[in-house]
């Protein structure tokens, strides 16, 4: 189950940015659209250390869900950690994958929840993802750190475990 946040919590400019970048990845046409979903929920075109309340960013990516789809946000978090700096020590999957949360809370204010990585075996694990973003945009960033820091060049699945009350996704890689 997705995380509640505070009323207060906000989200900086950068992470909404790197949704524009991430979806002007797959089309211009979409960039438009994410743009004026943003700018009709109080957020003009996103700036670098700006912070934005994370309620009217939440809001406009559900718009985003119910107008383009799940499969399509999914791709667009995907893009996502393709446009995030990293700090240069991540250098694996594992590596990133137990530093989402730190990124992710560098990102924001307030109380939103959080990511929690396990490893399961050599090359697999387990993501809690107890954040108030759409479970499609969770498993698209998941998926997308795995193929940018798989050095072996594996297939990459990230699949939701239905069986928990929690939000979480095995990862093999």
């Amino acid at each position: 189950m997705a995380q509640t946040m505070t009323a207060d919590a906000e989200v900086k400019g950068d992470s909404l940015s790197s949704i524009v970048e991430g979806v002007s990845r797959l089309s211009g046409a979409y960039r438009t659209r994410v743009i004026d979903v943003l700018e009709s929920h109080g957020i003009p075109e996103p700036q670098q250390g700006e912070w934005y309340s994370l309620e009217n960013a939440l809001a406009a990516l559900d718009e985003l869900v119910d107008s383009i789809g799940p499969q399509t946000v999914k791709t667009i978090g995907k893009e996502i950690p393709e446009t995030v700096e990293w700090p240069p020590a991540i250098d694996s999957v594992e590596a990133a994958l137990n530093s989402l949360d730190d990124v992710y809370q560098m990102h924001h204010k307030g109380d939103v929840g959080y990511y929690e990585f396990e490893k399961t075996g050599e090359t697999g694990g387990r993501m809690v993802c107890d954040t108030p973003y759409p479970l499609s945009m969770d498993q698209g960033i998941v998926e997308g750190i795995a193929k940018k820091f798989n050095s072996n060049g594996a297939f990459v699945e990230v699949e939701e475990d239905e069986t928990t009350n929690e939000r979480t996704f095995d990862v093999s890689w």
